[in-house]
């Protein structure tokens, strides 16, 4: 049983007939404790029931169809039935949180999925693939004519809280413990404690005793533990947080693009560019010769939240459109690389993006990516810039798999793969898109 990489993705036909599964999930690391929880989303990616969110203190969903299970090893697992979940839940998101510290600090975990009490898949990761982010999210299943395994591995900024938040779910602040009265000559007549705000999700530990008659919550996330003083609230995000230059050296490495709610477009532009001529291929007797005009083609793969997948790309003039779905739009095929803005790509509605995997291949012009000093350089509506060299080239493939562009609750998470392969078709297989291909030209 092969381990899978982050963002590979697989039927789970491919794996089992049965759809009554478990899922375990174990996080090393210094921290005493990491909180695994499990997310049951519509088809709009939100949290609109949070009985749905099965956590420490809240073990099932209501009809059982998803259970925490009594730990055991240090992993924490759940039990699922996806034959008895409501047509209104679309995708399950598996998580992992910590209090304190960040998830760059664990020495590994795991993903684990198992049928019959057979492991039929394992996805490990470790802590050099997240940066200072106290949350993650592992894995999703989801629907998609079938259920299928997704396995993300991409941190996510905030803790426990964030997610909820990122979900559409609300969050209940703890009130202040109350304070001792100064002293006075006489004694004070005692004022009443007011009654917290009902909310449907808290995931605060409990700092205090509660108040008399507190009003009824749909769910109680607290979790049993002794009495504490109340923790300092962190500072409030009063905007997203901005990236200014970004630069992704390392495969696997990553960064954020916040997308602000409301009626606003809020497109991202993803800029390809290469050495001037610059190319080389075999001449006389194998040796290498210098050629003018090196031409590589930008281009994506996308996967939308409504299901929609398709490819952008010059080849076989598929260039998009800015007025109709899916709103990806490359500009223009660039022949030489001297036009001095190369290629660009646009997602203009990045909202209603699932995945978009960015690539580029080479045309004709040059054998390889070694000698043309690829880059791609991605901006924000806000200006924000991200930038990805192509500095580990592979002399024997024409084909480069360069970022993957993933929607995590509503946030655009872009991370480096620099990935080559001989054609679209094995990088297809890769990444399980499920295209048929064929012979194109341009």
């Amino acid at each position: 049983m092969p381990d899978l990489i982050r963002g590979q993705r697989l039927k789970l036909t491919d794996l089992t007939p049965a759809l009554q599964l478990e899922l375990g999930v174990r996080v090393a690391g210094p921290a005493p404790e990491y909180d695994v929880s499990l997310f049951g989303l519509d088809p709009q990616g939100k949290l609109s029931d949070d009985r749905y969110m099965i956590f420490y203190n809240q073990k099932q969903s209501p009809e059982g169809a998803i259970q925490m299970l009594p730990g055991g090893g240090g992993e924490t697992r759940f039990a699922l039935d996806l034959s008895r979940l409501p047509k209104a839940v679309e995708r399950l998101m598996v998580t992992a949180s910590v209090d304190s510290g960040a998830f760059s600090q664990i020495s590994s975990g795991h993903l684990s999925l198992s049928a019959g009490g057979r492991e039929l898949a394992r996805f490990p990761f470790h802590g050099a693939d997240f940066g200072q982010e106290r949350a993650i999210v592992v894995a999703e299943l989801y629907l998609k004519d079938v259920w299928r395994l997704s396995a993300v591995g991409q941190g996510f900024n905030g803790g426990l809280d964030a997610l909820v938040a990122a979900y559409g779910g609300e969050v209940k602040t703890a009130a202040p413990a109350p304070q001792p009265a100064p002293p006075q000559p006489a004694p004070p007549r005692p004022a009443p404690t007011p009654a917290p705000s009902p909310a449907p999700v808290n995931t605060q530990r409990p700092v205090a005793a509660p108040s008399p008659n507190p009003a009824p919550s749909p769910v109680n996330t607290q979790r049993p533990a002794p009495p504490a003083p109340a923790p300092t609230p962190p500072p409030p995000s009063a905007a997203p947080i901005r990236l200014t230059k970004v630069t992704l050296e390392k495969q696997g490495q990553r960064a954020s693009i916040s997308l602000v709610k409301g009626n606003a477009p809020q497109p991202i532009h993803v800029n390809l560019n290469w050495n001037k001529g610059g190319g080389t291929r075999k001449g006389l007797f194998g040796l290498p010769m210098a050629v003018a005009n090196a031409d590589l083609d930008l281009g994506c793969m996308y996967v939308m939240k409504d299901g929609e997948v398709g490819v952008i790309q010059a080849l076989g003039n598929r260039f998009g459109s800015d007025r109709f779905a899916p709103y990806i739009m490359l500009d223009k095929d660039d022949r030489s690389g001297g036009a001095s803005d190369g290629e660009n790509l646009y997602i203009l509605r990045p909202e209603l993006i699932q995945q978009v995997l960015v690539f580029a291949f080479i045309y004709e012009g040059t054998s390889d990516f070694t000698s043309v000093g690829g880059r791609l350089n991605i901006k924000d509506a806000g200006g924000n810039e991200i930038a990805v060299q192509l500095n580990n080239p592979d002399a024997r493939r024409t084909f480069c798999a360069i970022a993957m562009f993933e929607n995590v609750g509503g946030t655009i998470e872009v991370s480096k793969e620099e990935r080559y392969f001989q054609g679209h078709q094995d990088c297809d297989q890769h990444y399980g898109f499920g295209f048929q291909w064929k012979a194109g030209s341009k």
